[in-house]
């Protein structure tokens, strides 16, 4: 793996979210000295402990509370030892009304520790889920600059390529000026011509594949942008698929901005894909409407872009299958990922 793709892994792995493997890679990764990606590991971690607010709301049953109180205000008889060694146990005293309990006014089921480990687990998920979406804006802004300083590499050796150019063209005409005046040995000149030729018109090739190339970069940049622009939006909405009985080790989580329509999806501990079948997104309405094709990575990972989403206020589920390349308009392969807003 690369120190990028480490980098990408650090959020998974603080939330075990990565095979043994995987995982194993990383620790070796940080353990080799890498000073960036243990300060990356050392941000996210305490974002762990706010995971929990990026889970649903859970109603409580309304039979909890009389429980919780009738299991807190019940007495407990107790037999008290004997401080005569020998002597036999004081039988437990006569069971009488006592006063109301200061706590029998105060609801029971806020000391229950399951509410306290919801609400830990909560904070964790609503931090990390922040974390994860500095860190995507910080990777893109990192990316812009690497495809800027690229761009203005190719730009810089475009400029020289094209002033190589002039410089071949002015020597050609000054070689041809040469030979018109020149009644000597034009054989000669004639293959020194033709040599010139050559070289200009190797240039000229260099010169269109640098053209190519520089085209290939401001589209990427322009991407960049878009993505860095998406991830910046305050709209922002997560919603996470977890994987099936056909994929139980994989997930994915999908960024949705309901403004612009447009959705990031990113899958990860996808099975392989059997020949000719793709992965098939599906938003689910009253019936499924599909959200793009993709396939996976040599990691098995997935990234795709829905530049079109449908409305989120009406989307009921998400969900991904297997179909034959090119996609179906309605699913008719297994179900491997499944999500509920």
């Amino acid at each position: 793996m690369s120190h990028e793709q480490f980098e990408e892994a650090i959020p998974l792995y603080v939330v075990g979210a990565l095979d043994r493997s995987e995982r194993q890679a990383i620790e070796a990764h940080v353990l080799s000295g890498c000073t960036a990606c243990r300060a990356a590991l050392e941000e996210y971690r305490p974002a762990v402990a706010k995971l929990p607010f990026a889970l649903p709301r859970v109603p409580v049953p309304p039979e909890l509370k009389s429980r919780l109180v009738a299991a807190v205000t019940q007495t407990v008889p107790s037999r008290e030892p004997s401080l005569v060694p020998g002597s036999p146990p004081r039988e437990p005293a006569p069971v009488t009304e006592e006063a109301p309990s200061r706590w029998a006014g105060f609801p029971a089921w806020l000391c229950h520790p399951g509410w306290a480990a919801a609400s830990v687990l909560l904070v964790a998920l609503a931090a990390w889920y922040t974390q994860s979406i500095r860190s995507q804006v910080d990777v893109a802004i990192a990316q812009r600059q690497r495809t800027e300083t690229a761009f203005q590499e190719s730009a810089a050796r475009l400029a020289t390529i094209q002033r190589q150019v002039a410089e071949q063209e002015q020597a050609l005409a000054e070689l041809r000026e040469d030979m018109a005046h020149r009644s000597g040995d034009i054989g000669e000149i004639q293959a020194a011509l033709a040599s010139r030729e050559a070289e200009v018109d190797e240039l000229r090739s260099q010169l269109t594949q640098r053209e190519r190339e520089l085209s290939g970069l401001r589209t990427a940049l322009a991407q960049r942008d878009e993505m860095l622009t998406f991830l910046r939006s305050p709209s922002i909405k997560v919603v996470s698929l977890a994987g099936l009985e056909k994929a139980k080790t994989a997930g994915a989580f999908l960024l949705f901005d309901p403004e612009t329509k447009k959705a990031f999806f990113y899958a990860f501990n996808m099975p392989p894909l059997p020949g000719g079948k793709t992965y098939q997104l599906w938003a689910i309405l009253d019936k499924p409407v599909s959200a793009g094709t993709f396939s996976t990575d040599a990691g098995q990972k997935a990234r795709m872009v829905v530049r079109s989403a449908p409305d989120l206020a009406r989307i009921k589920k998400f969900a991904v299958s297997v179909e034959p390349e090119g996609g179906q308009p309605q699913p008719t392969g297994d179900i491997y990922l499944m999500g509920q807003l």
